[in-house]
């Protein structure tokens, strides 16, 4: 079968290498054991479109059902997390994964092989800031934009709706700090097909929008075609990389950066920016295609954002994991910090300000009477539900072929893909599969309930009295 011949190239692909190059803090499965029985999907895994058993910088124009000749749904299935189909879910997240973080051309264009041209911007990179789009980045970021050679980052909020203040805090209102005290930030991009949609129909306004919905009513972004894949948004989470503190910035895909602070958010009143190094530890890949047209969400994750088991990391001294600390036992999971007395605008709003030097976070660092010595911890972030065993499967192939290549995307997993029968198909009653699903850097402190296509379900904007549905696209709340 494959899958024998797939195990035995993977056995000789890890085999080659040296003892120097395994680290605790990278894929600690050498050889992944794959239970066909439970996910016989498996079986017909596929690295590229084209079938061949490469990596390939080739985007998935839709989710292929890997239990078929010609991969196609059958009649009668339902949005039910279920090992009969969800592999074929993730592996198309896998394979949007991998073409998105190809190495790319000066025109976005992927180019050479998936391990060359490693300082290249990615294919995703050269998506458009949804913030360009709208015209609705903060005042002092535009001249920032001509830095030749680094990312320029101004969001610590996943998902906000406000430009100056509620940027600074994620998709529930609060940030979220990593184990070294400073602030996570965010950056949403779009693609081009999207991007054409929105300015050639004048939607980047809400008056935009609400003449739109008054000539054709509520608008769909594009789904793909038999040659062009269909609208997609990416939404990336950063950390910043302070080899001072013990981090390993070889594990992480980095990227040279300068982070812009508002007046609002920083300590002294005045805005001001960082230069540092930044590492991906977040990523959610948000398609719109024919067959599911309420879009396939996709999340990944750093393997050491946190543990998937607490108590084994409570006597694991080899990794640092970026939101979980061991030396705090008592440290609450999935608290949001504290409010500090005073950060408040002049309208009552509050905020978290920024310290103009690192540690960025740590006025809401978090001490434990009788632990460590009264040492602050950034958040302390847990997992609520476990990544399902066949997405774990898949991951566990793509990260060893990804490690053979000595590639830095083996230290990132697919946590799930959410997804839901198409709008116009039986039975009419549907649901998300899975219900819930979130990403511990995006959706930190609302796991237990976060559900990408339940929450983009209310993505609306509201002009001259009358609610306008986006699309399940929070990115329209940026229109002015």
């Amino acid at each position: 079968m494959k899958i024998t011949t797939l195990l035995i190239l993977l056995f000789l692909f890890t085999s080659c290498l040296s003892d120097k190059n395994k680290n605790s803090n990278t894929i600690a499965m050498e050889v992944p054991t794959i239970e066909t029985d439970l996910c016989f999907a498996i079986d017909s895994i596929r690295f590229c479109e084209d079938k061949t058993d490469s990596f390939c910088p080739k985007l998935p124009l839709d989710v292929y059902y890997l239990n078929s000749k010609d991969g196609q749904f059958q009649n009668g299935y339902s949005s039910t997390l279920s090992p009969n189909t969800q592999p074929s879910f993730a592996n198309f997240s896998w394979q949007s994964f991998i073409a998105l973080n190809w190495p790319a051309d000066s025109n976005g264009n992927p180019v050479g092989e998936l391990n060359e041209n490693t300082n290249n911007k990615r294919v995703w990179e050269y998506y458009t800031d949804a913030s360009t789009v709208f015209n609705s980045a903060p005042k002092g970021v535009t001249n920032l934009n001509t830095t030749q050679g680094k990312k320029i980052l101004h969001l610590s909020s996943k998902n906000p709706e406000s430009i100056q203040v509620s940027e600074f805090l994620e998709a529930d209102d609060y940030p979220l700090i990593d184990r070294n005290l400073n602030f996570v930030v965010f950056e949403e991009k779009m693609n081009s097909i999207e991007e054409l949609f929105i300015t050639k129909n004048n939607l980047t306004t809400k008056e935009g929008i609400y003449n739109y919905k008054k000539k054709h009513g509520d608008f769909q972004l594009p789904t793909n075609t038999d040659k062009k894949v269909g609208a997609m948004e990416i939404k990336a989470s950063w950390r910043i990389i302070d080899t001072s503190k013990g981090d390993d910035a070889s594990l992480f895909f980095t990227r040279e950066a300068t982070i812009f602070v508002d007046a609002d958010n920083s300590i002294s009143g005045q805005s001001f920016t960082i230069d540092c190094t930044i590492g991906l530890v977040g990523l959610h890949i948000l398609r719109k295609t024919k067959k599911f047209n309420n879009w396939v969400w996709s999340t990944f994750e750093h393997v050491d954002n946190v543990p998937d088991n607490v108590q084994e990391a409570q006597t694991d001294q080899e990794t640092n994991w970026s939101f979980y600390n061991p030396e705090c036992l008592n440290c609450a999971p999935n608290t949001p910090p504290q409010h500090i007395a005073g950060d408040t605008l002049s309208n009552g709003t509050v905020v978290y300000r920024w310290n103009t030097t690192a540690p960025y976070g740590a006025r809401y660092g978090v001490t434990v009477a009788g632990e460590a010595n009264g040492k602050a911890f950034g958040t302390q972030v847990t997992r609520v539900y476990p990544v399902y065993y066949c997405t774990e499967q898949l991951n566990s192939i793509w990260q060893s072929k990804l490690k053979a290549l000595g590639s830095v995307f083996a230290n990132y997993k697919l946590v799930g893909t959410q997804w839901m029968l198409p709008l116009d198909a039986p039975p009419f009653s549907k649901i998300n599969a899975p219900f819930f699903l979130g990403n511990t850097t995006a959706e930190t402190y609302m796991q237990d309930s976060a559900s990408c296509i339940s929450c983009h379900d209310f993505a609306t904007v509201k002009y001259n009295g009358e609610t306008i549905k986006t699309d399940f696209s929070f990115l329209f709340s940026k229109a002015k």
